[in-house]
């Protein structure tokens, strides 16, 4: 098993066969902080119900995920305590799921501490619609093309709708 194995089905859409090759890589000691993050936000991506309802999940996958989104960033915060994206998704997916409150100035503190992850910019741009973190936001979405894993997906899709509704005004 390898990670390109994994990135290959994340990258094809393949929700079920990527997490299984992700676990593979977990149980086989690859624990590096790309897998942990990019397993945790398929799982996470999973849980949506349109997610799961066009990818015909199982109940079984979709109770697995959701038990494993927490475990996995969890986990990505101990093993990796100085990057911040961990923290980031954290605190993002209790927003989006739960309402828990989760500001900007949280999220630039982020940026602050770990310069090399743009990921806290989506969430900047999204919620001051498009006015702030622009630069930053458009080369996030830069990157995320180039990826193109669930995770990249993601994050495309929310500074896409972002783009979208400020070319409308």
């Amino acid at each position: 098993m390898s990670a390109a194995d994994a990135l290959s089905a994340d990258r094809a859409g393949e929700l079920e066969r990527a997490a299984s090759r992700y676990e593979e890589l977990l149980a086989g000691g690859v624990a590096d902080l790309d897998t942990l993050l990019n397993l945790a936000m398929l799982y996470w991506q999973a849980t949506d119900p349109g997610m799961a309802a066009s990818q015909k999940l199982p109940p079984e996958f979709l109770a697995r995920a959701g038990k494993r989104v927490p475990e996995l960033l969890a986990e990505a915060e101990l093993r990796f305590p100085a990057r911040t994206e961990p923290r980031f998704w954290r605190r993002y997916t209790a927003w989006a799921d739960l309402g828990e409150p989760f500001d900007v100035a949280e999220c630039q503190e982020l940026l602050r501490e770990d310069p090399g992850s743009l990921v806290p910019a989506m969430h900047i741009f999204a919620v001051s619609q498009g006015k702030d973190a622009e630069p930053l936001a458009r080369e996030l979405l830069r990157r995320c093309h180039a990826d193109g894993t669930t995770l990249s997906r993601y994050v495309a899709s929310v500074i896409e709708g972002v783009l979208r509704r400020s070319a409308l005004r």
